[in-house]
């Protein structure tokens, strides 16, 4: 072969290999940003999972509360009821305790 002929081939085969090289690398380096991008999603999703359990916690503390303030509520009517109608008996015992009085009275002004 002619040394020109041999010295281009190099050439070519040297540029060849040069590209060969650098298409690994950036092979490489694309699976190395898929890797990454896997372990982002990975953490992602067990970030998620954890905002998600937290979020379940907080509705059960949320029901709970609801619960307790459902009973206080009962409990609350059901004292109202309780002082209306203690309210309406210290009324009838008052009206009673002064009849009793204005008898009294009475019978202590009468003559013997």
């Amino acid at each position: 072969m002619d040394a020109r002929v041999e010295q281009r081939f190099q050439r070519i085969e040297a540029l060849l290999h040069a590209m060969a090289e650098r298409e690994n690398q950036m092979e490489a380096r694309s699976i190395e940003g898929l890797q990454r991008a896997d372990e982002g999603l990975r953490r992602a999703e067990r970030r998620m999972q954890i905002s998600e359990a937290r979020m379940d916690r907080a509705d059960e503390r949320m029901d709970r509360f609801d619960k307790q303030l459902q009973a206080t509520r009962k409990l609350v009517e059901a004292g109202m009821k309780m002082l209306l109608r203690l309210g309406s008996q210290v009324q009838e015992l008052t009206v009673n305790v002064n009849d009793l009085a204005r008898t009294q009275k009475a019978f202590l002004r009468r003559p013997s």
